[in-house]
């Protein structure tokens, strides 16, 4: 047998030795997208409870600026000053 005969049996076993490594690694790629695909579901849910809370601080924090902004534009109060004790 002639090197020639064995040429078509190592195109066809190269063939599937490529399609077994593509698979493999299509699994592979697969198998990372879900694994990301979880921890883009957890930040996104951490990061949904924080936007959640954001009315509310946003209020608080309003009121609190628009204390202090009352507060500011009052008139300061005279004091007395205090004499030393003899």
């Amino acid at each position: 047998m002639a090197f020639e005969e064995f040429l078509p049996y190592v195109g066809i076993i190269s063939l599937l030795i490529a399609l077994g490594i593509i698979i493999y690694h299509f699994g592979k790629w697969r198998q990372k997208n879900d694994a990301d695909r979880e921890e883009v579901k957890k930040k996104l849910e951490a990061i949904s409870a924080k936007v959640d809370k954001i009315p509310e601080e946003l209020l608080s924090k309003s009121i609190d600026v628009y204390k202090m902004w009352e507060k500011i534009k009052e008139d300061p109060e005279t004091t007395r000053k205090r004499r030393p004790k003899e």
